[in-house]
């Protein structure tokens, strides 16, 4: 008698602990929907987070001494071990190919780079979740029949916060990375957009067969506000008065400048200002922004034209 009942309450135990585990999914599942909107909403930070579950949930399941954060810190260099894992206890389809999975990790890995490529070509490194929708669709298929999937794959109050906090942020960058709107940067005069080129002709601050070299706007929504640009034979600055609109502008010609003074910016936060004097007495500034050495490759580029004009020009002296 005593016998059966420690066999029950051994199988009572066993029936327990089975549903215990059955309650829990199997890695961090989440919707290849969901996941493509968090990861562009949050500007890459939840795959951190999705990488920092799975790597948790396989140090618990494993009882090893991995640090689950230092792995979602470096993820893209620990993405093949988590596909490997992946691979090796519950998916037996296309991510346990080898080469599949070496093809997702070296994808991640350029993906994660190219945030460094100028404009717009770094926008790439939004889509850094898509060598990662293979694990992420195999983990839900993983965890299909468990009774609160959808619940987990749902969107929650905060996803919602994310969406519409973080997609108008992206929509910015995409927009501003573009053209659509000014520049941080000093960038080439091939980059701009037409109908910009057609309002500085309109308005007779670009003439018709002059071609910028490097254009700058310090304005918020339009070149329209400011910008200061050199092309192949003048050094232009333009402004537009806030309260009546018009637009103001003061340009020089190489050989026509007597000194170019410039006091370079200390921070990121500050332009460089430049002061081109002309033989006539006339003097007016070019504010040009710092990001990237911007404002190097600007001046660079004025002094060596100036520097050209002068040595053809009768009666001067380049310097």
């Amino acid at each position: 008698m005593l016998t059966e009942v420690g066999l029950n309450l051994t199988r009572i135990e066993m029936t327990s602990t089975e549903a215990q585990r059955q309650d829990h999914h199997r890695y961090f599942m989440v919707s290849p929907w969901k996941f493509c909107l968090m990861s562009i909403c949050t500007l890459g930070l939840y795959e951190f987070y999705w990488n920092y579950k799975n790597w948790r949930y396989i140090k618990t399941r494993d009882g090893s001494g991995i640090w689950p954060f230092w792995r979602s810190f470096f993820y893209p260099f620990w993405y093949y071990s988590l596909l490997s894992d992946l691979a090796r206890n519950h998916s037996p389809g296309a991510i346990s190919n080898k080469t599949f999975a070496v093809f997702l990790a070296i994808c991640l890995l350029l993906l994660s780079y190219i945030w460094k490529a100028p404009d717009p070509y770094w926008l790439l490194s939004f889509f850094t979740f898509m060598p990662m929708l293979p694990a992420v669709s195999a983990i839900s298929k993983v965890n299909s029949s468990h009774p609160d999937a959808k619940n987990h794959t749902g969107h929650r109050p905060l996803n919602f916060v994310a969406y519409l906090t973080g997609g108008p942020i992206v929509v910015f960058l995409i927009l501003l990375s573009t053209g659509f709107f000014p520049s941080t940067m000093v960038v080439s005069g091939d980059s701009l957009w037409e109908r910009d080129l057609i309002y500085l002709r309109n308005q007779e601050i670009l003439a018709e067969d002059e071609d910028i070299i490097y254009f700058y706007s310090g304005g918020v929504l339009s070149i329209k506000e400011d910008g200061q640009f050199i092309s192949q034979d003048y050094v232009t600055s333009y402004g537009m008065d806030p309260e009546d609109g018009i637009v103001y502008s003061a340009f020089a010609a190489y050989e026509e400048i007597e000194a170019v003074d410039v006091k370079w910016s200390k921070s990121w936060l500050e332009d460089t200002v430049i002061t081109i004097s002309d033989v006539y007495g006339n003097e007016f500034e070019l504010w040009v922004s710092s990001e990237s050495g911007g404002d190097k490759k600007f001046v660079k580029e004025l002094k060596r034209l100036w520097n050209i004009k002068r040595a053809t020009a009768p009666g001067t002296i380049a310097v």
